[in-house]
């Protein structure tokens, strides 16, 4: 049959905290980077705590969070220890906003990551080769060969 080809999500930017404080401050907002900061601050650590204690956070549009376990077994409940519990982590059940992006997401085709590393390759090696004054690097923009006058030499 063969092997297929899937899409996998590509991000172009990673936002921090301070990043998303400051975009949600410039949506005509009464409260500056600052005050957003602080409040989403409060609520991951308020969030950690609750979970801690047992409790789903229910955080309107957003979703619901609650603690999962994992660990190994017991034959019997009798027999189990809090011990056998390896880790702690965090299950978000998304609100009806983020169960399915899919009509509001715009789609578009960037190659694999490896022909982006390759295609960012050629094009340094093209710039380089240009800013050297190299004969033979014609600029594809142009038709212009690579002469250096483009960089005021």
């Amino acid at each position: 049959m063969g092997n297929k080809t899937y899409a996998i999500a590509q991000y172009a930017h990673i936002l921090e905290l301070s990043d998303l404080a400051a975009h949600m401050s410039s949506h005509d907002s009464k409260y500056n980077k600052g005050d957003v900061m602080a409040v989403l601050t409060q609520m991951a650590s308020c969030l950690r705590e609750q979970l801690l204690l047992g409790n789903k956070v229910k955080l309107g549009d957003l979703g619901a969070f609650s603690p999962i376990l994992r660990g190994s077994g017991a034959i019997d409940a009798e027999s189990f220890s809090p011990a056998m519990i390896d880790k702690v982590t965090v299950r978000w059940n998304p609100g009806p906003d983020f169960v399915n992006m899919r009509n509001d997401a715009q789609l578009q085709f960037v190659g694999t990551r490896k022909s982006q590393v390759d295609a960012r390759k050629v094009e340094r090696e093209r710039l380089n080769a240009m800013a050297s004054g190299q004969p033979g690097t014609d600029d594809p923009d142009t038709g212009e060969s690579g002469s250096g006058d483009e960089l005021g030499q």
